[in-house]
């Protein structure tokens, strides 16, 4: 029997294909710069499931630490904001002095692996995707170390480590973030707006990283828990919440990438409603614990760091 060769609407089906394939790594080159316009097709859940579960990622190690983390974070924040709200509605509720060690160090395990396990699924889809995941991977390396650091896992009273509690370390990713955007801005084609809106939106991340970070670098945890008893906790919660963050943030841009969700849906349910959730838990800690005695006394202390630091001289 002789083979026949391939009919003309099937040939024009691959050619469909491979345009799809290069649309789809076109479009996950710019995950750095938020919501792309491009309107994707009608999505179905056995669709979506065989975009993200790819061969690519070898065992699958990426896909299963991410949900794992993805879940296990999410019911421990959760446990910690229902603890904060028992602790102000009912008066004299006790409250842990620090995050559960065993659960958030497995936590943020399961997130560093699937940041890391990350990175060789992005090189074959350009080189800005790489960039991206060495970017995210920079910014959860500060994250994870400070959330160590407040939450317990590390000895308050070790000594302070040159490089991981300088505030270089903790300027480096702001750096980085600065250089992409005007890149992006400047020399492509892209979305102006949504890479300035990604550079703004870093610098939230800010109100919490640097902070923490100076703590670090001048004072340590000791002297900031006898400062202000509860700060480091409320640190260990909303640094490990910004991991969450980071890590849902990235994964809403692969399912942008592969048309998995449309743009709307990307902001709202995977940047706006979680940065919002976050910024509850980081109220609700704050009205628990009480580690500021206003408004003025947080903004003017710049989140704790001067108190602490004026308080060793």
């Amino acid at each position: 029997m002789t083979t026949m060769p391939p009919r003309s609407d099937d040939a024009r089906r691959v050619t469909r294909a491979a345009s799809t394939s290069t649309s789809s790594e076109d479009e996950s080159e710019k995950d750095a710069l938020g919501p792309s316009t491009s309107a994707p097709n009608k999505m179905t859940l056995e669709r979506a499931l065989k975009r993200m579960w790819t061969r690519a990622d070898r065992g699958h190690v990426h896909g299963i630490s991410g949900g794992a983390y993805t879940a296990l974070g999410a019911v421990v924040m959760g446990g910690w904001f229902r603890d904060d709200v028992d602790a102000v509605l009912t008066s004299g509720a006790q409250l842990a002095d620090g995050a559960d060690v065993a659960t958030t160090t497995m936590a943020l395990i399961l997130a560093t692996t699937c940041a890391v396990s990350g990175v060789p699924l992005s090189k074959s889809r350009g080189w800005r995707k790489t960039e991206l995941s060495l970017r995210s991977i920079a910014f959860q390396l500060v994250l994870t170390w400070e959330a160590l650091r407040f939450g317990g896992v590390v000895d308050p009273a070790a000594p302070r480590t040159p490089i991981l509690d300088s505030m270089a370390l903790a300027y480096a990713p702001f750096l980085w973030q600065t250089i992409t955007s005007a890149y992006v801005i400047l020399a492509t084609k892209d979305d102006k707006r949504a890479a300035l809106a990604v550079w703004l939106g870093t610098l939230g991340f800010a109100a919490q990283i640097l902070p923490a970070q100076r703590v670090l670098s001048q004072s340590g945890v000791s002297l900031l828990d006898a400062a202000r008893p509860g700060l480091s906790t409320v640190w260990a919660h909303s640094t490990f919440g910004l991991v969450w963050l980071l890590n849902w943030s990235t994964f809403g841009a692969s399912l942008r990438a592969r048309d998995v969700t449309d743009d709307e849906n990307y902001v709202k349910w995977f940047l706006l409603r979680p940065s919002v959730a976050w910024l509850a838990l980081f109220v609700a800690d704050v009205a628990a614990r009480r580690p500021f005695v206003s408004l003025a006394d947080y903004f003017t202390s710049l989140a704790g760091s001067v108190v602490v630091t004026a308080s060793t001289g």
